[in-house]
């Protein structure tokens, strides 16, 4: 019986160095920095997050926060040899939004991962200026994006739904 014991421990704190392991090699595969996980959209389904400022909504992929820093992260299934222009309006969303919510954190890049590389984007004035733009140039003189479909399903289906104004299932 003590054999079957330590057999047990041995496996058990072999499972651990292999969960160690295997999170430390994401670390590095992705370059996520050392810090606190904030907020995750990978594995659960995390919830929308929106400048009230400027009604713009996101759900990055990740967020750790590192001393006075927040830095986003979004993952891509596809490849890129560069940053694709929409992924970088993307991330400039986000910046947006992460300075609205943590006024007094830095937001100095976000990481824009693809299959076989990653992207520092660099949290400048002229990618907020783009996001802004297209958002007013979306947006035209009625002030917000009108739904197109009358069907509650696809409502209820959909990730925005927290901050539609236009719901059909409220």
């Amino acid at each position: 019986m003590n054999i079957l014991i330590l057999l047990l421990l041995i496996l058990a704190f072999a499972v651990v160095i292999f969960l160690v392991f295997r999170s430390f090699r994401t670390s590095v595969r992705y370059s996520i920095p050392k810090g606190t996980q904030i907020y995750g959209d990978l594995i659960s389904e995390g919830k929308l997050l929106r400048s009230n400022r400027f009604a713009l909504t996101g759900k990055p992929d990740k967020v750790v926060m590192s001393g006075k820093q927040v830095i986003p992260y979004e993952y891509k299934s596809t490849n890129a040899d560069r940053p694709r222009e929409g992924h970088m309006l993307q991330m400039g969303v986000y910046f947006i939004i992460l300075e609205e919510m943590y006024p007094d954190k830095k937001i100095p890049y976000g990481v824009l991962r693809y299959r076989e590389q990653a992207f520092r984007i660099d949290n400048t004035p002229r990618i907020k200026s783009a996001v802004l733009e297209i958002t007013r140039q979306i947006r035209g003189t009625y002030g917000v994006p009108v739904r197109n479909h009358s069907n509650s399903g696809k409502c209820f289906h959909c990730s925005f739904k927290e901050g539609c104004v236009q719901s059909l299932i409220r």
